[in-house]
């Protein structure tokens, strides 16, 4: 084979290493982002800075951490069922999220956070975050899940369909995040502590008991007057 046949297929080559797509499986962590702040961002150049806090599932282990980053994209909060998948780049110092790409099938783009990890956990309760100690994080979880088998007993489901004025923004039921209006949530029947929030709006909030069924509900946020 002479020098040019090799470099040919080098070239050809090339390509599928250079452009291979990122693979969720490669990303074995789950991380659930709790909080998050925008330090500035610049969106004519794709440059987003932040801060927040959330939590780094390892398997069955769990672990809360600080974080700030500066990315092509900006990190969201997530929802219970909806974690980012990541990896560690540096344990316990950079962590890699995997993020969709919007408007784009199996597509996904990277961002890496810069990372300070603690022993304990947060949770989100009483409109706010607080940590808590691996004992008493799997107290907290084993009281919450038998709540949760309680419910379930119940055969009808609530349906609660929720936007806002402007969309987009987010919702937490019991404190916590649900997603992004609007949405269509299943919720167990009762009382339910239900917020929807928008940066530069004041926070709409309401207590609710539901019923079996279906329930529509349209969040008129007011500027909050900061600016």
């Amino acid at each position: 084979m002479n020098r040019f046949s090799l470099l040919a297929i080098v070239l050809l080559c090339f390509p599928l290493f250079a452009f291979a797509g990122k693979a969720p499986s490669d990303y074995p962590l789950k991380v659930h982002i709790l909080q998050q702040s925008w330090s500035s961002h610049n969106n004519y150049r794709n440059e987003f800075k932040g801060t927040g806090r959330g939590n780094v599932w390892e398997g069955d282990a769990v672990h809360a951490f600080d974080y700030s980053y500066e990315c092509s994209f900006g990190v969201r909060r997530t929802a219970r069922n909806q974690p980012y998948a990541a990896k560690w780049k540096k344990a316990q110092l950079r962590l890699a999220l995997l993020a969709p790409e919007i408007g784009k099938n199996d597509k996904y783009q990277e961002c890496t956070l810069k990372t300070t990890v603690h022993n304990g956990v947060y949770i989100l309760g009483g409109g706010g975050i607080s940590e808590l100690s691996q004992e008493n994080f799997k107290d907290w979880k084993a009281k919450r899940e038998a709540e949760t088998d309680q419910r379930s007993d119940v055969a009808a489901v609530s349906k609660l369909s929720i936007s806002s004025t402007p969309d987009g923004a987010e919702i937490e039921i019991d404190g916590e995040f649900m997603g992004n209006t609007p949405s269509l949530l299943n919720l167990n029947p009762g009382e339910h502590s239900i917020a929807v929030r928008n940066t530069g709006y004041k926070s709409w909030e309401k207590h609710i008991k539901l019923a079996a069924g279906e329930i529509k509900l349209n969040a008129e946020l007011q500027p909050d007057g900061s600016n």
